[in-house]
């Protein structure tokens, strides 16, 4: 029957998927570590080599650098996402579960040293990240003033303000030496205090040992 494939091509078609796959993921690797070496003025002739690919290769996963670069961005914080979710599974408290995220994420430069080193590189990459982050912060956020753990208006706009201050948080931590740890969970704890948390269960959301 036309259209219908035969159970010996059928394995067949799936040792080729598996091979595109991988090397698709070997491609976006090769990507990363040369955004995190070079940034974003990296040539695919730069990637192809160092991917021991050749160009055309490149072009039958990417149609262009910027999509290749897009794609390698997002799957190094889709692998930092089930890194941090995995992490999560150690907290039960709704304002854990907020607040154990985000001082994951200033420790990037510690856990996933190459994606600090793309975000370093180039920082745009943030504004990408951060609102991908801040999409499951809503989530948990609105969830928490509905059970009325929290008791807050303007929600929208708190967590935009909160969002800013995780950036900068960031953005500081991996570009200024002086900066320490303390510094980012500091900022983080300010943004924190926009959502109406009191300093007392402020102070033990910060004392909570992270597992890293």
């Amino acid at each position: 029957m036309a259209g219908k494939v035969s159970k010996s091509a059928a394995p067949e078609l799936g040792r080729k998927g598996a091979y595109v796959l991988r090397n698709r993921a070997a491609l976006l690797k090769a990507t990363q570590q040369v955004l995190a070496s070079t940034g974003p003025t990296a040539t695919i002739d730069e990637i192809a080599d160092h991917a021991q690919m050749s160009v055309s290769t490149i072009y039958k996963h990417f149609e262009n650098k910027d999509v290749l670069f897009s794609a390698a961005v997002q799957a190094a914080f889709a692998d930092w996402e089930v890194w941090a979710k995995e992490i999560a599974k150690n907290y039960k408290d709704e304002l854990e579960l907020l607040v154990v995220p985000m001082r994951l994420f200033v420790r990037m430069n510690t856990t996933h040293p190459l994606y600090a080193q793309m975000v370093s590189k180039n920082f745009q990459i943030i504004t990408f990240i951060v609102p991908v982050l801040a999409v499951g912060m809503e989530l948990r956020i609105n969830g928490l003033v509905k059970s009325k753990v929290l008791h807050i208006e303007d929600v929208p706009l708190r967590i935009s303000n909160l969002t800013a201050i995780l950036a900068s948080a960031i953005q500081n931590k991996l570009m200024d030496p002086k900066f320490s740890t303390a510094d980012a969970d500091g900022s983080i704890k300010i943004g924190l205090e926009l959502l109406g948390i009191s300093e007392s269960k402020l102070k033990k959301l910060f004392e909570l040992k992270l597992p890293i």
